[in-house]
């Protein structure tokens, strides 16, 4: 406000005065020197302050400041800034007489002379203290609402104008995040959007209060609750231009009286409620005991006055916790400080009761006390100890299961993969290449939560296999040309639920190609050839073990049989030199012994024979050559007789010549009948000899009978593993696979043992053969020395006719008749037997040929011509080779004679 107009002196002097006498009135107004001495001031200015005109005229302005603010500098500048005709205007405080403060509205006016000089300083001032006041107490409680509650301004539309830190801190934002956003980013998303939100702000904006408790969300989407007013501010026009809201966070408030009703609730339900409960006050005395305790107490109470005498349910009520208890101080100390829960186990009489002791706290923080929950875990301890007794059994099966060497996978009832242990993860991680070639997907890292059904073409039928399994299952699949062998067994619970499947896994892959190998093994010594081979190459373990068995044993087999065969072999051609030279064991070595001995005993006895034959040649000749000299005397002796009727003389002489002859015939035919009785003593012991043979004949088929019985037993054996295998279950299978095998090979040896049986019986034959003819001789020579007796008998009858006709010359015609008579028949008798003696010769000779046939090393048969006897020659050897080059052929022999059962 300028007021250079005093200074106009053109201005009327009555207008002067009506201005200054009206701004007197209405103001209070003080006049001072440029340098703050006061010169004068007005009735209203004195009464505004205090004073009297001459209490405070020629005093200095700064009497009505406070000494602080007088010595200021900013002071010192106020006073130069009026100095220099500078208006000043705004609100002061000042003191009043007495000291008190008053508040003005003032504007200091320098008044300037015509040279520019500031001749003085009007204040012109209303007293604002009544209205500072007011306002500093709005001020004050707006300030004093601002740090107690939460304020916000909104726009009517409700756009957010600012908000205090209060608001700010209570839902968690910053104020440039929601200034300028809307109110609903407070409510609920589903209230936004609702009729009862638009109105609410309608409401707002016709300028209608409102109040109450709201539910709001913060930032981070926590639901506050607020006590708050929504409060429409006016401008001067009476209109409504924003809005302001005044909020308290009331949620604990909300939190408590929810806790407070539900503390209520939860009173009225501990009456009632299934949960044992019990309340002791601060100084441990029960003072509330629900049903449930009462009920679980009653039921052993007969138990807990066996250690509590007084102890009683229906008089719980005002007795202490401390009689529960051995040692009653440290209780008291633990739930005198007790600030949280606190667990804890009692037991008594046997029993166990699960305590848990909680601070029983007011709203204020007062301990009242102590909440009780009671658990009667006698028996769950006791179910818990044998759970944990099982678990611990369980654990140490899974351990026990992942160290196994068996395979193990167990699925659970939708035959998805829960568990496998370490050797069936070895096992897949071994063949995952293999199994590729037909699964190109398979990770055997990633089988576990796996379905079985990936290892099968037709998944929908293991499903139903294993969907009705009841007990043990086995099969076999190949996959990528693996062979693996399954044992799946049901797992049910004790109630008889199915809850999955325990599978054993074997990879028989190796199994599997050696059981070829061991049956192509088979069924070419089946077929004779016994030059094969198991392939040992690429084998370990067990595998290499059985291969390398059978190959020792078939070669043992195969070497006993080709020396058996080639002695044989020699011994049907004649040569009895053949010997088993190479060293066996057990029954082959007897075997080896007895052939040899065999072999031995006909050498010896073909000798014998051949001896005997030799000296049977040579009595035959020798009789034969007798025979011969006998007949022709004897044509003598008849020419004789024919010229005895001419003269007595003559027949005289002849008589003595024909005694001296009969004389040396009769010598000659006792010579002979001693040769031919002892031609007869060899024969004897020839087919002595053969008899000999023929029993070491039957001995070898004794011994292959032994051989054969061994093979029975065997096959009888392998029959007994087979079948203890299978009790074995798949542990034994590979094993009943082999043993079946060696029974196969045990049929094989019985059937080569037969083989040798009928050599055996052919060369029993042969020898019963020779017997025959042995004996044959014997006969012969028999009727040999029958006619040699003869003939001895009839040179006798001629001696004595012979000595007749010397002693009794008169019957000379009648001796001459009869002995022409008995010339004649001699005659006969003589050709008879030298006939005899010729056949004799012929058939000793033919015995020689017959022995010459047989070889026996460095000794001789004689110079006799040889026999030729036809033969089967023995069948060549197959060259020798591996199992894996060979294809079994031909049926299995079964000798029908034997006592053999096919398995």
């Amino acid at each position: 406000m300028g007021m250079g107009w005093f200074s106009n002196p053109k201005q009327s002097e009555s207008s002067n005065d009506l201005i200054v006498n009206a701004l007197n009135k209405s103001l209070a107004v003080i006049e001072f020197e440029p340098s703050g001495r006061i010169i004068t001031a007005n009735s209203n200015f004195l009464n505004a302050m205090g004073y009297r005109l001459e209490e405070v005229q020629g005093q200095h302005h700064s009497m009505f400041v406070e000494p602080d603010e007088a010595q200021s500098n900013e002071y010192k500048n106020f006073w130069q800034r009026l100095r220099n005709g500078e208006f000043i205007s705004d609100e002061f405080k000042r003191l009043a007489n007495g000291g008190h403060e008053v508040w003005i509205q003032a504007t200091y006016n320098p008044i300037i002379d015509s040279q520019g000089q500031v001749l003085k300083v009007i204040k012109f001032a209303t007293d604002v203290t009544a209205q500072k006041k007011s306002t500093a107490e709005a001020q004050g409680q707006l300030e004093a609402i601002g740090k107690s509650q939460a304020v916000i301004e909104f726009n009517l539309d409700g756009t957010i104008i600012t908000a205090n830190d209060n608001f700010l801190n209570g839902l968690g934002y910053q104020l440039n995040e929601i200034k300028g956003q809307h109110h609903r980013l407070f409510v609920e998303p589903q209230y936004a959007k609702s009729e009862e939100y638009k109105q609410f702000w309608e409401k707002l904006g016709r300028g209608e209060f409102d109040s109450g408790e709201y539910l709001r969300i913060g930032k981070q989407g926590q639901e506050i609750w607020i006590q708050a007013s929504y409060n429409p501010i006016y401008d001067l026009n009476g209109k409504p231009y924003k809005v302001i809201k005044y909020a308290t966070d009331i949620t604990a408030q909300k939190e408590l009286e929810r806790e407070s009703k539900k503390a209520a609730d939860l009173a009225s339900a501990l009456t009632v409620c299934q949960a044992n409960v019990m309340i002791a006050d601060k100084d441990l005395n029960i003072v509330f005991v629900n049903e449930q305790v009462k009920l679980m107490l009653k039921a052993r109470e007969t138990a807990l006055q066996s250690v509590l005498p007084n102890f009683s349910v229906d008089n719980l009520i005002g007795t202490c916790v401390d009689d529960f208890h051995k040692h009653p101080a440290h209780q008291r100390e633990l739930l005198k400080n007790l600030q949280q829960p606190h667990k804890a186990e009692l037991r008594l009489a046997g029993l166990i009761f699960s305590l848990i002791a909680s601070p029983w706290i007011n709203h204020e923080g007062k301990h009242l006390g102590t909440i009780v929950e009671w658990e009667d875990i006698t028996e769950s301890v006791a179910k818990a100890d044998q759970e944990r007794a099982e678990a611990q059994e369980n654990l140490r099966v899974k351990q026990a299961l992942d160290t196994v060497a068996t395979n193990t996978m167990i699925a659970d009832s939708s035959n998805v993969i829960v568990y496998m242990n370490n050797a069936v993860k070895s096992m897949m991680s071994i063949a995952q290449d293999d199994l590729r070639k037909e699964l190109p997907n398979f990770d055997s890292t990633n089988l576990m939560k796996q379905n079985i059904d990936i290892f099968h073409k037709n998944p929908a039928h293991q499903q139903n296999l294993l969907a009705r399994l009841t007990t043990t299952y086995k099969a076999e699949i190949k996959v990528g040309g693996r062979t693996f062998g399954l044992v799946a067994n049901p797992i049910f619970t004790p109630e008889q639920e199915r809850i999955g499947t325990v599978v054993e896994w074997e990879d028989r892959t190796a199994e599997v190609a050696i059981e070829k190998e061991i049956a192509q093994l088979v069924s070419a010594a089946g077929n004779g050839d016994l030059e094969t081979r198991v392939d040992e190459q690429g084998k370990e373990g067990f595998f290499l073990r059985l291969a390398q068995g059978l190959n020792s044993f078939v070669k043992i087999v195969d070497d006993a049989v080709s020396d058996t065969a080639q002695m044989l072999d020699a011994m049907a051609n004649g040569d009895l030199s053949k010997r088993i030279e190479k060293e066996y064991q057990g029954s082959f070595d007897k075997l080896k012994q007895d052939a040899n001995t065999t072999a031995d005993k006909l050498t010896d006895v073909i000798n014998r024979i051949n001896s005997s034959a030799t000296l049977v040649a040579s009595g035959a000749e020798e009789i034969s050559q007798g025979n011969a000299d006998l007949s022709q005397r004897t044509e003598e002796q008849a020419s004789s007789l024919e010229e005895t009727a001419s003269s007595m003389e003559e027949m005289t002489s002849t008589v003595r010549q024909n005694a001296d002859n009969a004389k040396v015939a009769n010598d000659l035919a006792e010579e002979t009948c001693d040769k031919a009785i002892q031609g007869g003593e060899v024969v004897n012991r020839a087919v002595t000899s053969m008899s000999a043979i023929n029993e070491s004949s039957k001995k070898i088929a004794d011994i292959i009978g032994v051989i054969d019985e061994i093979a029975f037993q065997t096959n009888l054996l392998a029959l007994n593993a087979a079948v203890e295998a299978a009790r074995a279950g798949e542990q034994g299978r590979g094993f009943a696979v082999v043993a079946g095998e060696v029974r196969n090979l045990a049929q094989r040896s019985a059937g080569a043992a037969k083989e040798i049986k009928e050599l055996i019986r052919d060369s029993v034959a042969k020898v019963t053969d020779g017997t025959v003819l042995v004996n044959e001789s014997g006969e012969t020579l028999k009727e040999i020395v029958l006619s040699v007796q003869r003939v001895t008998q009839m040179i006798s009858d001629i001696t004595e006719a012979s000595e007749e006709q010397s002693a009794g010359i008169e019957q000379v015609n009648k001796a001459v008749a009869q002995m022409d008579e008995m010339t004649q028949q001699n005659a006969a008798l003589v050709e008879e037997a030298s006939a005899a003696g010729e056949s004799m010769a012929e058939q000793a000779n033919e015995m020689r040929r017959l022995l010459h046939f047989f070889s026996l090393g460095q000794q001789s048969m004689g110079a006799l011509p040889s026999a030729h006897f036809e033969h089967q020659q023995a069948p060549a050897r197959k060259p020798s080779g591996y199992l894996k080059n060979t294809q079994p052929k031909g049926e299995n022999f079964i000798d029908s004679a034997d006592e053999w059962e096919e398995f």
